[in-house]
């Protein structure tokens, strides 16, 4: 019999007070500064055998294994390296994740799990063997969020407190199969935690910390996507209506208020501008989010301003859709952080986290998006964007009544532009060569997402063989079968770069350039 010792829940609470009280009676200058990131991790589903989404079912329709411990393990490790690249390896001060799993077997009463009760009760064990040789039903029916936390704790992630929200239907279930969640090492004020519904649109989380005894009010958004759909954008107004409102409220009570908007709008920072057919627009009309920063930070402009105005326009995108770039991810602020009181934005600090042979392809720069193969890999379809704020020097502005800033964004939406991913010809060491594959099953983790050089002739049905296999042909930027029309069942050997993917269960070479057809190389 295994018997485990399981302290009253207020010890850990305690214990955790104990710890901010000793941080926070330290001068504000200890941590002046604090990154917060946004990040859309593509779906970190828990394991208690009961999801909304069919891939993360643990069965497919035929009984066999689909979603398994092994995946979640790898989403964990592979979140948790990706945010330890912020702050020398600490992690971001705070984080709004985006596309964590609802939880659908919670506990009595639709009660939140204490963070640190979790932390403390599975000290003794690592987050793989939490899913693996001590995976339970405890451990199963844990959230999502909860065996995030654990696995950024192993990773030495440490500190973070969780905000949780939920809407629940009459028999108490969750509405949506995903949420808004945030881990803050800043303290939560956990009894102004609230989900604000906006009908059919998923709830925004609504959150408060502490910023050395300055508030500082978080809204966590995940709007419905298909950003170039005018009737979805309908659902996306119910969410900007719920926001701005809630908004206009609090600065009805304090013009100065310190507010970041984060996560994924599913929306063009310029929507309006990006998609003209569209009369009407959440991010642009609705939540008023523009790019004029002298007026957001003076007060002269009734509207939020938009980070992604901080960098050049070429530079601007995390998310990429057919071949183009999109700003889905977005961070907005209000004129309370360009004050000299409380909170404070550090200028021109929004950021998009790219980092090549890791979170995005060596030659495009484009997300490696998540995958379920073997053990499961990739990053996420979203890179993370992030931005630093701090306590205000209310002595360091002498006669300044708001920040002074350097290259301050403007309105340059008729200059904007659809920005192609641009791909590089790729090094030969990362290519397979047919003498290093010739012979071997490529269907394996081991080769899967890889780029690979093919010789071979096209099938009537656009297909070229290797190994004995056939593989179909796409193309994110160009037509396949218009590209290869006139070699399509000529029999000629066509030369291509392709990556070894899958889709809808087909096996697949996806061309990502025309360059990479009977290529140049050098």
């Amino acid at each position: 019999m295994h018997f485990r010792f399981h302290p009253p829940a207020f010890f850990y609470r305690l214990a955790a007070a104990l710890v901010l009280i000793i941080f926070w009676a330290l001068p504000p200058l200890f941590a002046q500064e604090y990154k917060l990131v946004v990040h859309n991790v593509e779906n970190i589903f828990d394991i208690d055998g009961i999801a909304v989404y069919s891939e993360y079912q643990p069965f497919d329709e035929d009984g066999n294994p689909l979603y398994r411990p092994e995946h979640l393990l790898t989403k964990i490790q592979k979140t948790s390296r990706l945010m330890a690249r912020y702050n020398d390896g600490a992690g971001p001060d705070l984080i709004m994740f985006v596309e964590i799993e609802s939880d659908f077997t919670p506990l009595p009463d639709f009660a939140l799990h204490d963070p640190q009760e979790v932390l403390a009760r599975y000290a003794h064990l690592t987050i793989e063997q939490m899913l693996t040789t001590h995976l339970d039903d405890e451990i199963a029916d844990l959230p999502a969020e909860m065996l995030l936390l654990k696995g950024m704790h192993d990773h030495g992630l440490t500190g973070y407190d969780v905000a949780v929200a939920y809407e629940r239907d009459a028999d108490g279930r969750p509405v949506h199969a995903v949420k808004n969640v945030l881990f803050s090492r800043l303290p939560i004020q956990h009894e102004r935690t609230r989900a604000l519904p906006a009908g059919t649109a998923r709830p925004t989380l609504e959150a408060w910390v502490d910023v050395h005894g300055h508030e500082l009010a978080l809204f966590v958004n995940h709007w419905r996507a298909r950003a170039s759909d005018a009737e979805l954008e309908l659902v996306r107004i119910e969410n900007a209506r719920v926001v701005r409102e809630r908004l206009d409220a609090l600065l009805a009570g304090n013009p100065q208020l310190d507010f970041i908007l984060g996560g994924d709008f599913n929306s063009q920072y310029h929507q309006s501008h990006r998609y003209p057919y569209m009369e009407v627009t959440a991010v642009n009309d609705i939540l008023r989010s523009v790019g004029d920063e002298r007026g957001v930070k003076r007060g002269e402009v009734d509207g939020v301003y938009n980070l992604w105005y901080e960098l050049p326009l070429d530079e601007r995108g995390s998310d990429v859709f057919r071949g183009n770039w999109g700003t889905l991810m977005q961070l907005m602020i209000g004129t309370g952080l360009y004050d000299f009181e409380g909170v404070q934005y550090v200028d021109n600090s929004f950021a998009v986290g790219r980092w090549p042979g890791k979170n995005v392809y060596a030659n495009s720069g484009a997300p490696r998006r998540w995958h379920f193969f073997g053990d499961g890999g990739g990053y996420s379809d979203h890179l993370p964007i992030s931005m630093r704020f701090r306590v205000a020097d209310a002595d360091a502005n002498e006669d300044a009544a708001f920040l002074t800033l350097e290259n301050p964004g403007v309105n340059d939406d008729e200059d904007s532009f659809v920005i192609p991913v641009r791909y590089e010809m790729p090094e030969r060491a990362d290519v397979h060569f047919p003498d290093a594959y010739a012979g071997h099953d490529i269907r394996t983790a081991a080769f899967f997402d890889e780029l690979f050089w093919i010789q071979a002739d096209i099938t009537d049905g656009f297909q070229v063989e290797v190994n004995g296999q056939l593989y179909d042909l796409w193309a994110p930027a160009f037509n396949v079968r218009q590209r290869f029309s006139s070699d399509a069942g000529s029999g000629e050997v066509v030369s291509f770069i392709g990556r070894l993917g899958k889709f809808r269960g087909n096996w697949q070479f996806v061309i990502e350039s025309e360059a990479y057809i009977n290529p140049d190389w050098e």
